[in-house]
């Protein structure tokens, strides 16, 4: 399902998409690489902007992850880093029965 929204631009908006209209632009191919894929030369206004929305929410969503991550790394005590050291053992199979494996 599509929808479209209104999203007010000010004047630097403006100026990076009339930027991003040009194939060979410095925005462009750094929009390019943030979402692995080239735009079609004659991109219009409307896909450039989803391009740019994309690319944003790919953004925030791996920032939330890495904060997150972090701050779950953060909490963890001795007790919760030596159970998960023994559980990654056990899951690749390299420990049976509190031994290692011969």
């Amino acid at each position: 399902m599509s929808v479209r929204k209104s999203v007010p631009m000010g004047p630097e908006d403006v100026t990076t998409l009339e930027r991003m209209h040009a194939p060979v632009s410095p925005e462009r191919q750094a929009l390019a690489q943030l979402i692995g894929q080239e735009l079609d030369a004659d991109a219009s206004d409307a896909e450039i902007l989803a391009a740019l929305v994309r690319a944003g929410r790919d953004a925030v969503t791996q920032q939330v992850a890495t904060t997150g991550y972090a701050a779950w790394a953060a909490e963890m005590d001795d007790e919760d880093r030596d159970y998960r050291t023994a559980r990654r053992g056990w899951d690749r199979g390299n420990v049976m029965d509190g031994g290692k494996r011969a």
